[in-house]
């Protein structure tokens, strides 16, 4: 009977001879020596490279075989924890590790999928990566940058409160090209608009709990719900002003859902946010 190692190996090896697509989860950041080919010339040089951990078999994927362009060791840190797909292009048993190309893994995806669906269809995607103020998904073999805009309606501080390494999203199709393979996606045109039912989770007069998130001439920005915000008046008879963080109470005086617009007083805070 063939263990599971054997298993592993068998298929290392089916991936560098036949090109088999394997994945596996990214678990650190290593520089070590890598047999690379250049100019049709075999060489070895020293490269930040993705360990990817597949059957406890130890799998580097350098910086330059991640994706097109340049890829930095903050670009690998922040992939640490993804599941990732990659072509084994170098075995090494006797060290008991691989070399790997994600690029190549990607292209075969997209020739083989991008002919599958059309502009208006409705997919899943990967988050590979989660910066503050974008992602970076994995969607039918396409690397797309994702900013605050495709994702949700309403501001958003800091992406990463939001999405994680891992996550799965569904992403509408806005642009598709298998011939040239480009994709374009929103995360955002697969919900609902938040102002479209605004008058039945609010009511003028009603007050309600939000957070502070910014400054405005005339008084505060509050979050009621992602893609809610209103703009709030401050009492005369406050010493100390909000600050960004704080929870607050907040009366509603006018909702105009057409100009996307809630207007607003504060009433009284509710919790200071407090800095160590």
């Amino acid at each position: 009977m063939i263990s599971e190692t054997q298993l592993a190996w068998q298929n290392i090896h089916t991936s560098n001879q036949k090109g088999k697509i394997l994945k596996g989860t990214a678990i650190a950041i290593e520089t070590e020596m890598v047999s690379l080919t250049e100019e049709g010339k075999k060489i070895k040089k020293p490269i930040d490279s993705l360990i990817v951990n597949f059957k406890n078999i130890k799998v580097l994927i350098p910086a330059s075989e991640i994706r097109e362009g340049k890829v930095d060791k903050k670009n690998l840190r922040n992939m640490i924890g993804s599941e990732l797909r990659f072509i084994v292009v170098e075995v090494d048993k006797l060290t008991n590790k691989a070399v790997a190309s994600r690029k190549m893994a990607m292209e075969k995806i997209r020739k083989v999928q991008l002919k599958k669906y059309e502009k208006g269809d409705k997919i899943f995607a990967r988050v590979i990566s989660v910066f503050p103020k974008y992602i970076d998904i994995e969607c039918l073999g396409v690397d797309i940058k994702l900013k605050p805009e495709d994702l949700e309606y309403g501001y958003i501080s800091n992406l990463s409160k939001l999405y994680q390494v891992g996550d799965k999203i569904k992403v509408l199709i806005k642009e598709i090209d298998a011939s040239n393979e480009t994709l374009k996606v929103s995360h955002k045109d697969t919900k609902e608009d938040p102002y479209k039912v605004a008058r039945k989770n609010y009511v003028e007069g009603g007050e309600y709990l939000g957070e502070i998130t910014g400054y405005s001439d005339n008084g505060v920005f509050v979050n009621l719900e992602q893609g809610i915000d209103t703009m709030a008046t401050l009492p005369n008879w406050m010493e100390m002003p909000p600050i960004i963080g704080d929870k607050v109470v907040v009366k509603i005086k006018k909702i105009q859902e057409g100009k996307r617009k809630i207007y607003s007083s504060l009433l009284k805070i509710v919790r200071r946010e407090t800095f160590e």
